[in-house]
């Protein structure tokens, strides 16, 4: 950055060019603004399907790991528990999971329904064409690099 005035107690001052450069790159700013922009494909590929994209997570997560609780769905999909309830309600209400009493009353097991498996195996084409969306725009090689890193942010 550049060299900052100093104010009247000694703090460095900051220029609008020095809030310019954080605002480029600030990983959190540009994780976050890329994150809404990849959620909004995500979100129109299922919109027809009536499923948000935390909720094809949430099925997928399922998909792979039948009984699973809410608390490993949320340290699956890195959420936080609250949002894995409301999700899993809402796919109750609409019949695409089922629930069974776990070890005690606080841990309910989740498993897909029929009609769950279907909606997830019609939503891999979907998720399958945003995909290729994304990498197109953000190109094949340079998304390995950038998994890459956010999985080691994730270790």
């Amino acid at each position: 950055m550049a060299q900052n005035i100093i104010d009247n107690i000694g703090r460095e001052r900051y220029t609008p060019k020095d809030f310019q450069a954080i605002r480029s790159q600030c990983v959190a700013s540009n994780i976050s603004r890329a994150n809404r922009i990849v959620g909004r494909i995500f979100e129109e590929a299922f919109r027809d399907v009536g499923i948000s994209s935390p909720q094809f997570a949430l099925l997928v997560s399922l998909a792979i790991a039948p009984g699973s609780s809410a608390g490993d769905i949320a340290e699956t999909l890195g959420s936080d528990p609250s949002t894995v309830s409301r999700n899993t309600e809402l796919l109750l209400k609409r019949g695409l999971i089922t629930v069974e009493p776990g070890q005690d009353r606080r841990y309910r097991k989740y498993f897909l329904s029929e009609e769950g498996d279907e909606t997830v195996q019609s939503c891999v084409p979907l998720w399958k064409k945003a995909q290729r969306m994304v990498l197109k725009q953000v190109g094949p090689s340079d998304w390995e690099d950038i998994r890459k890193g956010l999985l080691q942010l994730q270790s």
